[in-house]
């Protein structure tokens, strides 16, 4: 039994080598958008992390950087028995469970059991399959999207009960999530447990539920914002590892208690214009340019200079998706020299070049 509902977001599209941000040129500094027709994108870069620098640093503030807009999102409900696929297709799932319980498996890793109010994230939008009984032929969860939207939007209501599970959330377009350099340390799934959290996972939990049900008056409104704050916890649990209060299934996250390094962090997010280097991070953290290169490869997967070039490339996407602005304006609010070069390192990051994407 299937009763579903879903609505899809207006699209919006979106180096793992140094960023080659040359030398910036006398007048191109970023101080020109301080006055006159900057101010909106001086609004939209104060937003992306707090200014630097700040009394103490702490992983909150480099959480808040990620903001993304789903897709769509959608709510399902499945009978008693139940095996559905979703393929990857460059898309990335977040799901709040709710109801009986059911298991997760992505390829041939052990499943996950996953209980009412547990929240799933697959950053890297793994294929996988959600099922309450394993032996079952698996349906497509794109073939039910179609058939749940085939009759001019008409819903399809299954009877509620305990015997059912109800799954709510949204997909993210994976390439756009991709850019984003912490979300590239992350591992494969990240999995909250409602029963080892904190109360308000679990009324967060209920609250998208709700939102997410037409029949129940929610219509969608608000579901994009939670599912938001649902993701950046996600992340801020894993960062802050089991100890924090939220345990959370599979990898640890990096120890990011050393202060040192969460300073480096603020620093690119809050400045990401500035012409940083290997050494001027390094010193900015009080270490040797060897040991602060290694530690931050080991806790983010990333070199320095990768997560900085990430960082910007992700910035300068949504600046030319959302501002409209020119290459050359983009490259000199993120740091580049010239348009050109950040064309080429937009290309290495995310496959396409500017102009396909805006």
């Amino acid at each position: 039994m299937l009763w579903m509902s879903f609505s899809c977001r207006r699209g919006q599209t979106p180096s793992s080598l140094s960023p080659h941000a040359a030398p910036r040129r006398p007048g191109r500094s970023s101080e020109r958008w301080r006055h006159g027709d900057s101010a909106a994108l001086a609004a939209l870069l104060a937003k992306q992390a707090p200014r630097f620098p700040v009394p103490e640093a702490a992983p909150e503030s480099v959480v808040q950087s990620m903001r993304f807009e789903p897709a769509l999102h959608f709510q399902v409900e499945l009978g008693p028995r139940f095996c559905v696929r979703v393929e990857s297709l460059r898309r990335t799932p977040l799901y709040v469970v709710g109801g009986r319980d059911c298991w997760l498996q992505v390829g041939r890793e052990p499943a996950l059991h996953l209980r009412h109010g547990d929240v799933v994230f697959l950053p890297r939008g793994d294929a996988h399959r959600v099922f309450s009984d394993p032996g079952l032929p698996a349906s497509s969860l794109d073939e039910l999207l179609t058939h749940s939207a085939g009759a001019a939007g008409a819903e399809r209501h299954a009877p509620a009960g305990g015997d059912h599970s109800v799954w709510s959330g949204g997909f993210y377009r994976s390439v756009e999530l991709a850019a984003h350099p912490l979300v590239a340390s992350l591992p494969s799934v990240l999995h909250l447990r409602a029963a080892d959290a904190a109360p308000w996972l679990r009324a967060m939990a209920d609250a998208v539920r709700w939102m997410a049900d037409r029949r129940a008056g929610g219509n969608g409104v608000g579901v994009t914002e939670l599912l938001g704050a649902l993701m950046q916890h996600a992340v801020l649990a894993w960062l802050r590892g089991p100890e924090a209060g939220m345990p959370i299934a599979g990898a640890s996250g990096p120890d990011l208690s050393d202060a040192r390094l969460l300073t480096a962090l603020e620093a690119i997010h809050a400045r990401p214009a500035d012409p940083w280097t290997l050494e001027s991070l390094a010193a900015l953290c009080h270490m040797s340019r060897t040991a602060f290169a290694t530690r931050f490869r080991a806790q983010m997967n990333l070199s320095p200079m990768q997560y900085l070039a990430r960082w910007r490339i992700h910035l300068a996407s949504r600046l030319l998706r959302e501002r409209r602005l020119t290459l050359q304006q983009a490259a000199d609010a993120v740091g580049y020299s010239t348009g050109a070069i950040l064309a080429r390192a937009y290309k290495r990051e995310l496959g396409t070049w500017p102009s396909q994407a805006v």
